[in-house]
């Protein structure tokens, strides 16, 4: 299970397994998140890829490239 990390001066979620829903976007109010920033955590805490589509998780395509061939990331980096 993934748990959404709030980047700082960002709100907290409304509960610990709360998920941003498709399309969701933060507020245009709110700070920019750190650069790097990762946005979804494991159940242990440590930083993770997050939930395919997700806001702030590797996307599908870039997924999907890793799957194929691991070394087209590294030259694609």
């Amino acid at each position: 299970m993934h748990r959404f990390n709030s980047p700082p001066d960002w709100p907290e979620p409304p509960s610990d397994t709360w998920r941003p829903p498709p399309g969701w976007e933060p507020d245009p109010e709110w700070p920019d998140a750190p650069v790097g920033w990762g946005f979804w955590l494991n159940r242990n805490g440590r930083p993770a890829i997050g939930p395919i589509g997700a806001y702030g998780a590797v996307d599908a395509g870039r997924l999907e490239l890793a799957a194929v061939d691991p070394a087209m990331v590294l030259m694609h980096s």
